[in-house]
Parts: structure tokens; C-alpha cells; sequence
């Protein structure tokens, strides 16, 4: 099945897929992208970049397509066996998957717009406020002088028993979400 935007949907797209954490590799990485965008694997490339020190060992994934793409964004999240991966057209995303309950809602949430910035832990997460958990998800306060240049949707994960998670995505229209169901191994 294409995750493919459809032409004319401004906004963009963002699939979430539920996978087990043993299966998260270069190759199943590309294979989701070159789905969502409909380029072939071949021609589809993952990279690391650190906002901090600029090391291609580790940092936020960047994915790397052919000259004339639209750009696309990348983020995953491993937790006791689990992992979640999402990919978007809509712009730069952050994921967070926690084994536990639902008082680690505000943790998943925060983590995932560090990840989205590409802040990461640089940022504590103390210094930022989301809505409680049970509200929906919403961004209130970001510590200056680190600006975010767009709106931040942030969206609480349907997630298999015993997890949490959730994904932000910097843009400026709401994308639409979509999930893949949580894979038996999981």
C-alpha cells in the first residue's frame, strides 16, 4: 500500500508504522520511504546529522532522495522491544515511544518535539510545557531563545499495550496522520 500524498493536499502526510524494534535497519528504513514517496529504494538514502557538532555518527535522520523530490522527514523510537517509525512530507518530525503508562504521556510528548526541532536532549525538558495528559496534545511554552520557526502539531499515538508514544511535526497546515497497526512481534 502507497502512503503517497495525494496532489493538492497542501499540508502533507505522516505515517506512523509499529514495528518490532530487531527489525529497524537501513533496509526497512528505505523500504518505508521509498513507499511513502514512491521512489525506488535504490535511490533512496538515510544520513545522520547532529545539530550540535555536525558528526554523521549520530544526530537526527535525514533522508536523502534524488535532485526534483519533495523533501521528506524521518524520525524512530525504540522501547523494550518495540519501535515506531514515521515519516512525513508535511516537514521536520520527532517521535518518542516509552514502555509504561500513561504518566509518561507528558515525557513521549516532550521528547518528540525535541526530536522534531533536532534539539534533542540539549534542550532539558523541564524548561518545556505541554498540556496534561487526558488534554489534547499541545505545545504552551518553548524556552527562548530557541525559537521554532512554524506551528508544532503534536498528536498522542495509538500504541500497543503497555506503551505510550507520541510524534510533533513542524508545519505550517495540520497533516494528516496515519498509522500502520502495531506488527504481531511486537
Amino acid at each position: 500500500m502507497s502512503s503517497k500524498a495525494e496532489p493538492g493536499d497542501p499540508a502533507g502526510h505522516v505515517v506512523v508504522s509499529w514495528i518490532a524494534a530487531g527489525d529497524v535497519g537501513q533496509g526497512l528504513l528505505t523500504d518505508l520511504i521509498a513507499d511513502f514517496s514512491g521512489t525506488p529504494a535504490a535511490h533512496v538514502r538515510v544520513v545522520r546529522a547532529c545539530r550540535s557538532c555536525g558528526s554523521d555518527r549520530h544526530g537526527k535522520p535525514q533522508i536523502v532522495l534524488p535532485h526534483g523530490h519533495t523533501p521528506l522527514h524521518l524520525s524512530l523510537s525504540r522501547s523494550a522491544g518495540a519501535a515506531v517509525v514515521a515519516v512525513t512530507d508535511a516537514g521536520p518530525i520527532g517521535i518518542d515511544v516509552e514502555q509504561g503508562s500513561s504518566d509518561l504521556v507528558t515525557w513521549v510528548r516532550k521528547e518528540s518535539l525535541v526530536k522534531a526541532t533536532g534539539h534533542g536532549l540539549t534542550i532539558d525538558p523541564e524548561t518545556i510545557t505541554v498540556s496534561e495528559p487526558g488534554l489534547p496534545p499541545e505545545l504552551l511554552s518553548w524556552p527562548e531563545p530557541q525559537p521554532i520557526d512554524r506551528a508544532v502539531w503534536m498528536f498522542d499515538l495509538v500504541s500497543p499495550d503497555g506503551f505510550v508514544g507520541a510524534v510533533s511535526i513542524l508545519a505550517n497546515d495540520r497533516p494528516c496522520l496515519v498509522t500502520r497497526p502495531a506488527a504481531p512481534a511486537v
